[in-house]
């Protein structure tokens, strides 16, 4: 059926931009591409959507564009300027979305002979290439996941974030596994 065929192709490819898009962005969840909202110059700005609503900084992310996935960014732009992505124009919510790219996943995987290929294996090879191969300390991976730790909490509210030590961090990776 070829229309099943285009289907498939195209859940493929969204599922590997999206895996990109994730890895070269910090490991950000598929729930925040699909709502993310804005791009001011070569940042993107969002506020996790898993725990926006238990953090005083309602778990906002400020990460750089790495410049070799602008093409995939601007491939998904929501051209009338309601969000950043198209994603919400093709998926009714953010769980048919994540639904969608880890179909897609699970095919790559097949190809591969990867069982279980995931969208959050994205999140979990930056983490893991960040510290054990790039040499970017663990605290900062920690902030750049965008994570809270109850033993830093308090310091946490006297310390204005501005997102360079994630992003310095997040340009060596990409530079690590992309070469460029």
């Amino acid at each position: 059926d070829m229309k099943k065929g285009y289907k498939a192709t195209c859940r493929y490819n969204l599922a590997k931009d999206c895996f990109i898009l994730s890895f070269c962005l910090m490991g950000i969840n598929s729930a925040d591409l699909y709502n993310a909202a804005k791009m001011d110059g070569n940042t993107i700005t969002y506020y996790r959507t898993k725990t926006k609503d238990r953090r005083l900084d309602n778990a906002k992310m400020m990460v750089e564009i790495p410049h070799i996935i602008q093409p995939i960014i601007d491939k998904y732009r929501d051209k009338t300027g309601k969000r950043l992505f198209n994603f919400y124009q093709y998926y009714c919510d953010e769980k048919g979305f994540n639904k969608a790219i880890n179909y897609g996943l699970k095919e790559i995987g097949s190809i591969l002979g990867l069982d279980d290929l995931e969208y959050y294996a994205a999140r979990h090879s930056w983490a893991t290439i960040a510290l054990n191969k790039v040499g970017i300390d663990k605290y900062i991976v920690h902030a750049a996941l965008n994570h809270i730790d109850d033993s830093m909490r308090v310091t946490d509210i006297y310390i204005e974030r501005d997102f360079v030590n994630e992003n310095k961090a997040n340009a060596k990776v990409v530079r690590y596994v992309f070469g460029k």
